[in-house]
């Protein structure tokens, strides 16, 4: 065994000496960054209905003093093209981003993400990525298997594994295919919300109009994976169906007006239809089963942005985001508090350039 070791060894060290050169030349590529650095502003950042919004915050819905605020999100992007496969290229990305909210501490959170490419043509790209959110702070909720009064911090964990696939389609346009599987999983007071989602999404982007555009549908089934697994919360099915469109474009501002203060306008709509799956009944004695018995979302997403371009490097750019969800249930308590509007103001600025370690 240890003669076995001794030669792989041996073997390893002669291959690495005779390509080493030629390996070190292929991953001696420069490393590219952006960094950014947005100020936010959130009208609504607990995502509270108008009911919730006119109580007194000393009810311990939130840890917070107010139920809007103003936030950071610093960010950081790498990208890596080593050559490593003949007449393919390869490409890590990474980054790493925090949304540091002012009012709320609790409410702050990081964001991990890396992708692994391989592109084989123009527009022809097989991705594969992560993107993890340790720990996100929703609100604070009665945990009902543990008492009837007293309001607990919600949080959860949110893993998304993405497969996409695209490839150009004629002259004008390239398509995508995504396929995702997500998991969300709370802390100890509220396991019985934990759900595996599994999405299938296709996008087109096609030139038109004189901009860049895209056009997406995806279905996502969700899965109440804690759903019968001892507790009473947990007798109640919270699985749920999603359907989303979404439209966006970006047009280069001299189309529109004449002015040299702003280079790009682009908007984007996102429109999103969650169906809950319990059935209807008649003999309810949990409350829980009030809460998802025929409840259906509705949550449009707009977005419009500006952009300019200072110098080869840096970028700066201000967004107007608006949501709204309204909630569809035979119960008004449930139209009432599960229905919410919000609408965020950003200023992001970002720097490009690129990192000497290996280049």
């Amino acid at each position: 065994m240890i003669r076995i070791k001794v030669t792989l060894i041996i073997l390893l060290l002669f291959f690495s000496n005779l390509y080493s050169q030629s390996f070190i030349n292929k991953i001696k590529v420069p490393i590219y960054y952006t960094s950014s650095m947005s100020i936010g502003y959130d009208s609504n950042v607990f995502r509270l209905s108008d009911i919730d919004l006119k109580i007194d915050t000393n009810n311990d819905i939130i840890n917070s003093k107010t139920f809007d605020g103003a936030y950071l999100n610093p960010k950081i992007d790498l990208k890596y093209s080593p050559y490593l496969l003949k007449n393919i290229i390869t490409q890590f990305n990474f980054s790493f981003g925090r949304n540091h909210y002012l009012n709320s501490s609790d409410k702050s959170y990081d964001i991990f993400y890396s992708e692994l490419g391989f592109k084989f043509d123009s527009y022809h790209w097989l991705k594969l990525s992560h993107r993890f959110i340790p720990k996100y702070y929703l609100r604070n909720y009665i945990d009902s298997d543990y008492s009837d009064f007293q309001n607990i911090a919600c949080t959860f964990s949110i893993e998304t594994i993405n497969l996409s696939y695209s490839r150009a389609i004629n002259e004008l346009g390239w398509a995508r295919v995504r396929f995702a599987q997500t998991n969300w999983l709370y802390n100890e007071h509220f396991t019985e919300y934990d759900t595996k989602i599994s999405l299938i999404e296709l996008k087109y982007f096609f030139k038109g109009f004189k901009a860049s555009n895209n056009l997406w549908y995806s279905y996502s089934k969700a899965d109440n994976s804690s759903y019968n697994t001892g507790y009473n919360s947990t007798n109640i099915d919270r699985s749920f169906n999603e359907h989303n469109w979404g439209v966006s474009s970006k047009i280069r501002a001299r189309h529109i007006i004449k002015t040299n203060i702003i280079d790009n306008i682009g908007f984007s709509l996102l429109v999103k239809n969650r169906i809950y799956n319990m059935e209807s009944r008649d003999d309810f004695d949990f409350w829980q089963y009030e809460n998802y018995n025929g409840r259906e979302h509705l949550e449009t997403n707009f977005s419009f942005w500006i952009d300019k371009k200072i110098n080869n490097q840096l970028t700066n750019q201000i967004k107007f985001k608006y949501r709204i969800r309204n909630v569809e249930s035979v119960y008004d308590w449930i139209r009432d508090h599960k229905g919410f509007n919000k609408y965020e103001i950003i200023y992001k600025f970002s720097i490009n350039s690129d990192l000497g370690w290996l280049y």
